[in-house]
């Protein structure tokens, strides 16, 4: 439902649904709304480093309003997984590794999409994911097992999540991963006991997508059939496109495995979240222009106020910034200087490259007619090719002061997108080290969707600046950052290892048994930055 002929489309749909099916009940149009659905604004762990839940709510309320104008009336989100091994790409959707600071933002997110009353005609439903314990996966390879004890799963996992439920989370979605033994989609302990009878949740759970089905490369049923009966009987309501439910419920039913006071109670959880959004009273999403939908104004300045607020000054040695008036030429280098694609951040909604304001634009605005400006693109984000390294070199050196940006690609993180490293890819890093030959400073400008060990690119770096990937407004944030107009006031929520062989390395890691030993003999046992740097 991006174009006005989707919208179309759409509403034909839900008519058919309310005037020509049997019981007249609206369709439910789910989304992978996560940071903005047009308006994309900075991905979640960024948001976390503004510590400002009042803004972060603001811009959850613009996604809110974006998206129910899309015709989506229920995002999947927001993903309240505590993350401690920035090897998972889906670290990038979370608030970090600080189960109160998860907490606060889920909240905040919530409250926004949610608004004071979930029949206000901009709200959405949130769903809290992935329920539960989904950031512990094993290596921290996506989809993999986790190992959790029940102390960790309620002094860590558990709590952001029940303080979803408690600020009126509509839904929640159950995980992909094996929960100590019992896949998290066939928990009966966490979908039933916890949820619903201790919390008391009166909405209803999804799926992950197909992670039913998934329940028999798990070992836990023998075929789609039984995964159904035990994925229901754990009280997973909804069924995400595996068609599991679709194909073997009604059978189940029929050989009395699931009972009708079953069916009748997931139905009407179903129905009360569909009741609350006010579904049956305004079905239909107005057909109005992108103008009127997307983009506005008012709704770009929120977004870079976060974006800003989420940058975070890792190193400013010497006082390099902001840029002195001295600095009459600056070098723009590196492949995040025109780059718009890969700063939207990785679940980038319906984004498009061409409304993201590049760290050149920005960069331009702030110090176009004072300093003079010299680009060179010096390498892409990966492979071997050195042929920019002499053009960057040459304007490194006619320049008083070097920025260099440089990350990840939007696709490096964000689900399935495990990496066994965190560091940037050699090239990236050899084109530093060939510009620290100038003897010129360096501000290195980080996007990225994870911490990054950056044990090599440090030193070689008089000023760090982390701006993660910012969404549609980068580059006027970041370069009001550079020239003091704006107080870098970002600080991590989540640890930046040394190397990546230190992970897990997180602030509240409990003390080993003798003080100050045990630890890796080869290497410190200190981050490079810690939570709460900046």
């Amino acid at each position: 439902t991006r174009r006005s002929s989707d919208l179309v489309s759409r509403n034909a749909i839900q008519r058919r649904a309310m005037e020509k099916s049997r019981l007249g009940i609206p369709i439910l149009f789910g989304f992978d709304t996560i940071h903005g659905i047009r308006t994309v604004y900075p991905i979640p762990l960024a948001q976390a480093c503004s510590w400002n839940p009042a803004l972060v709510s603001q811009a959850a309320a613009i996604a809110a309003r974006e998206t129910k104008l899309t015709g989506i009336d229920w995002a999947f989100s927001p993903m309240t997984d505590v993350a401690r091994d920035p090897r998972w790409g889906r670290v990038a959707e979370g608030y970090g590794e600080d189960p109160y600071t998860a907490s606060v933002f889920c909240v905040a997110t919530v409250k926004g999409y949610q608004g004071a009353d979930l029949s206000d005609p901009y709200s959405i439903a949130a769903c809290l994911k992935h329920f539960v314990g989904y950031a512990m996966s094993e290596g921290g390879r996506d989809y993999r097992s986790t190992d959790i004890s029940a102390q960790a799963l309620w002094e860590t996992y558990l709590p952001p999540f029940e303080a979803g439920v408690k600020a009126g989370a509509a839904t929640l979605m159950s995980g992909f991963n094996d929960l100590s033994g019992v896949p998290a989609s066939a928990n009966h302990y966490t979908l039933t006991e916890v949820l619903k009878q201790r919390w008391k949740h009166e909405g209803f759970v999804v799926s992950d997508w197909n992670s039913i089905e998934q329940l028999i490369a798990q070992g836990v049923a023998k075929d789609r059939k039984e995964a159904g009966l035990k994925s229901f009987l754990a009280g997973v309501e909804m069924d995400m496109a595996d068609r599991v439910y679709l194909d073997h419920l009604s059978e189940l039913v029929g050989e009395g495995k699931v009972s009708m006071e079953l069916i009748n109670e997931s139905v009407a959880r179903v129905l009360r979240v569909k009741f609350r959004l006010g579904l049956f009273d305004r079905p239909y999403t107005p057909v109005l222009a992108e103008t009127e939908r997307y983009l506005k104004p008012e709704d770009k300045a929120v977004a870079a106020e976060l974006a800003g607020e989420s940058m975070v000054l890792l190193k400013n040695e010497g006082g390099v910034l902001p840029v002195s008036s001295k600095i009459k030429t600056l070098a723009l280098i590196g492949p995040f200087v025109k780059d718009q694609e890969n700063l939207l951040g990785c679940w980038s909604g319906n984004g498009k490259a061409k409304d993201v304001e590049s760290v050149c634009e920005g960069i331009t605005r702030e110090f176009g007619g004072k300093v003079k400006l010299i680009y060179a693109k010096g390498c892409d984000f990966d492979g071997t090719d050195e042929s920019g390294f002499g053009e960057a070199f040459s304007a490194a050196s006619a320049a008083d002061a070097i920025v260099v940006c440089m990350g990840e690609k939007k696709a490096w993180s964000g689900e399935n997108a495990s990496r066994s490293t965190i560091s940037l890819p050699a090239i990236q890093e050899k084109l530093v080290a060939r510009l620290k030959q100038t003897g010129k400073p360096i501000i290195l400008v980080l996007a990225n969707g994870r911490p990054l060990e950056l044990q090599r690119l440090e030193p070689m770096a008089n000023a760090i600046v982390e701006i993660w990937q910012p969404g549609v407004a980068g580059g006027a944030p970041l370069a009001g950052i550079l020239s003091g107009r704006l107080n870098p006031s970002g600080r991590l929520a989540m640890t930046f290892p040394l190397t990546t062989g230190q992970v897990p390395i997180y602030y509240n890691m409990r003390s080993s048994a003798r003080i100050n030993d045990g630890n890796y003999k080869d290497i410190s046992s200190e981050p490079l930055y810690p939570f709460g740097h900046g």
